[in-house]
């Protein structure tokens, strides 16, 4: 047992070892508080839960006479999965109003707002909040990982430090989590530790609300074309099957491109688009207590993988690997919400998601024209989650607490084209060392929280929250050696030694492994409705990120057992806010903004463990970050609007638990090869900044027309935790325009998008090889060219 940074841990590893971290902290939060009760529930209120539960109510009720109804309820509602409905308000609008009241740093984009600026996926999100970076690297079209405010897993295998939340519904990897927004009504970016939900994500969290059927009908239909023959054709459609009682909805989403590079070794194109999405659900409403949302959703990706490029060849954007990147993504999933009315003061609500998807594919992770180090992959995930959450509501306190569980079956097959020996671009000495690593992996997750809000004035609010999280790895893996003979292979036969469908030299080792970890994450804070328009707050809060096993053990020596089946610790974020949210001319003027602090304690990275002397996944050290963030919005005139946000943030690794060490390369240059005190963090860049302006050309003709820009920058940032310049991508200015019309029915609407407009092939990321100090390969991944995109869409 011991006590660290005020956290409590309790850890058991398999049944050899039990022992007690305690880490105890006091949370406290403060927040100023805006608007007044009466302003924010101007008329008839009757709360509801939110799209991020996938449900909602077209009833009201009436306030009673002679008794105030007050905002607490709005202001911490959106964190709980509850809205409340406003008359003369949609769900969307008043999801906003609400934020606006809640004491953490958030983001509401509005399907409106989506469209105005042709945003047709989360890969888009980065450039519209602050303090959110989406590297362009990932594997795969449907693969998409989030870091906020420097906080993110690096890994798409890897639990996300960022959760995505589809309806209410956690995804437990990064791997699918990608959406494009036919039938999205609202994407919410919470920015600090989620624990008074579901499943905590330490960092932030992604919120996917898909719209939720009533009683109006609505029909959408589009396609698009534009540049690398790129086209999608779309379809949604949602009303009642049997008014007040039953209401349906479908999306359906076809998204296509061709490829924007080349395989110059086998003669293919890369980094193209094919992509399918479907939803549809039912809504039951029997009667005023009960509302019922079945959802059902698949997705198909048959994108290549990602090509890499090589910045030591003439041209740096040619892929040269003969293991093609072929890929085969197949996902399904049912969402099931539902909300049942106990009594006027409370609420329950019930919140189920079963997911799964099989992944086939071949990675060139390397650009490498040798195939070192790619992997053909079949990968399986199998999810289940259920929510039972209470909300009450009893005047000057108000509350939720509920319970979850999450159990997840995670399946790799991996065949592993390891490189043997001295790394070399001499075709007579390179070696293979291929092997098959099967591995699963069963993750369960049992947390209870609850969280209250104490309405010490009609001004001030105190809040005080506590998640208890027990979660349980473990982890089985059989290590085979691909090749038979000595399993060494050479590059006459490497790439067909890597497509075996079977081992064929025997097993190299197996082992299993099983923990079980304790978490206990409290939060706090103070609101004050410092004026009518003008919020402020303080928080504490602490999130985690879940222990577990390697998932990338592939040495075939006894070190590689070793590696599968040493767990690696939670990983604890103590985040201190303090922020200011506020409308100093409703509907015309907007500005929040947030300074924070974020100190890491067990922060998890891949690298080499000096306890062991193996490159794993395992506690690296401690860190922190600070910084500060402004979003703000502006109606200047009738006709012009503008939205900016900036952001700064300074992360760095305070202290590593190892020996820093680094190499000479054969130019003289140093090149770490660990981690280091002192070292900034990954994918965390220094200022972060992006504004657009949308404007409506006032013309005597038909129909509405609109213009738009937008402008974004970022600093140069490292991709990895060693720092090094051969890791470090430069900064970046994108630029994006926009024009539509509209027909004066507001039916029919035809958009023109330039994307990358000045045509900026920034790179990535990339990962650098050298062998006896001299570079052996230099992977470059890059961003998109310039594309022009025109879509029309009927709405009905």
């Amino acid at each position: 047992m011991y006590v660290q940074q005020g956290t409590l841990y309790f850890e058991r590893v398999g049944n050899r070892r039990f022992h007690v971290s305690f880490l105890f902290q006091t949370t406290f939060c403060a927040t100023l508080f805006l608007m007044s009760a009466q302003e924010l529930l101007a008329a008839e209120i009757r709360p509801q839960p939110s799209s991020s539960t996938g449900v909602a109510s077209n009833r009201s009720i009436t306030k009673k006479p002679g008794r105030s109804v007050k905002p607490p309820r709005a202001l911490y509602a959106a964190a709980q999965g509850e809205t409340i409905s406003v008359s003369g308000k949609n769900r969307t609008a008043h999801k906003d109003a609400v934020l606006q009241k809640t004491p953490a740093s958030a983001s509401l984009l509005s399907a409106a707002r989506l469209e105005r600026l042709g945003v047709q996926s989360t890969k888009q999100l980065a450039r519209l909040t602050p303090n959110l970076y989406i590297p362009n690297n990932m594997p795969g079209y449907s693969v998409t990982n989030y870091f906020i405010r420097g906080i993110g897993e690096i890994d798409p295998q890897g639990e996300p430090s960022v959760g995505t939340y589809i309806d209410g519904v956690y995804l437990p990897r990064n791997m699918g989590n990608m959406q494009e927004l036919l039938d999205v009504e609202n994407i919410q970016i919470d920015r600090g530790p989620v624990t008074s939900l579901g499943h905590q994500s330490e960092g932030g969290a992604v919120h996917i609300n898909t719209i939720v059927p009533t009683n109006k009908r609505r029909v959408v239909v589009q396609t698009g074309y534009g540049t690398y023959n790129e086209w999608q054709i779309a379809l949604a459609a949602s009303g009642a099957i049997l008014r007040d009682k039953v209401f349906g909805s479908f999306a359906f989403d076809h998204h296509a491109r061709g490829a924007i590079d080349h395989n110059y070794t086998v003669g293919k194109g890369v980094n193209n688009i094919d992509y399918t999405q479907g939803r549809g659900k039912l809504r039951f409403t029997p009667n005023e207590n009960w509302d019922i949302t079945l959802a059902f959703d698949g997705t198909v990706d048959g994108s290549t993988n990602r090509g890499a490029g090589n910045l030591l060849n003439t041209y740096k954007f040619g892929n040269y690997n003969p293991a093609y990147p072929k890929n085969s993504y197949a996902e399904v999933g049912f969402t099931g919400n539902i909300r049942y009315t106990i009594s006027p003061r409370l609420t329950l609500y019930s919140i189920t998601g079963i997911r799964g998807y099989n992944d086939k594919g071949m990675y060139d992770n390397f650009g490498d024209i040798y195939s070192r180090s790619s992997q053909q992959l079949i990968y399986k995930d199998r999810m289940y989650s259920e929510e039972l959450r209470l909300h009450g509501d009893y005047g000057k306190v108000d509350f939720n607490v509920g319970a979850y569980f999450l159990y997840e079956d995670w399946y790799t097959s991996r065949n592993a084209n390891n490189p043997y020996g001295t790394l070399t671009n001499d075709p007579a000495q390179i070696q293979y060392f291929p092997v098959n690593a099967v591995i699963d992996q069963l993750n369960r997750n049992w947390a209870v929280y609850g969280e209250a809000h104490y309405h010490i004035t009609p001004k001030l609010t105190f809040t005080a929250g506590l998640r208890f999280n027990w979660e349980n790895h473990s982890n089985s893996e059989t290590l085979s050696y691909l090749a038979g003979g000595n399993h060494i292979t050479t590059v006459a036969n490497q790439l067909s030694t890597l497509l075996l469908s079977t081992p064929e030299g025997g097993i190299a080792w197996q082992t299993a492994a099983q923990g079980s970890w304790i978490q206990l994450l409290p939060k706090g804070s103070l609101t004050w409705q410092a004026l009518p328009q003008l919020m402020t707050y303080v928080s504490i809060s602490q999130g985690g990120k879940s222990a577990g096993y390697d998932f990338r053990a592939q040495s075939p020596s006894a070190s590689g057992s070793l590696q599968a089946s040493l767990p690696f610790r939670p990983e604890i974020v103590t985040t201190y806010e303090v922020g200011v949210k506020s409308d100093p001319i409703p509907g015309r003027v907007r500005f929040n903004g947030a300074l924070f602090w974020n100190q890491f304690d067990d922060i998890q990275l891949t690298t080499t463990d000096p306890s062991t002397g193996l490159s794993r996944r395992f506690n690296a050290g401690k860190g922190h970050s600070a910084g500060a963030e402004i979003e703000t919005s502006v109606k200047i005139t009738r006709d012009l609007d503008l939205h900016y946000t900036a952001s700064y943030l300074y992360s760095v690794l305070d202290k590593f638990k190892g020996q820093a060490s680094h190499i000479t390369l054969a130019d003289g240059s140093a090149y770490n090869t660990t981690p280091y005190a002192g070292a900034p963090l990954p994918w965390a860049p220094r200022f972060q900044t992006a504004g657009s302006l949308t404007y409506r050309i006032p013309v005597n003709l038909p129909g509405t027309f609109h213009i738009g820009a937008d402008v974004s920058f970022q600093t140069g940032m490292h991709t990895t935790s060693l720092a090094n310049p051969q890791d470090r991508i430069p900064a970046q200015t994108y630029v994006n325009a926009m024009m539509s019309w509209s027909s004066p029915d507001s039916r029919w609407q035809i958009q023109a998008q330039a994307r990358n407009l000045l045509d900026r092939r920034y790179l990535q990321g990339t990962s650098f090889a050298q062998g006896n100090g001299v570079p052996v390969y230099y992977t470059g991944y890059f961003a998109d060219p310039r594309t022009i995109y025109v879509t029309a869409r009927f709405t009905l």
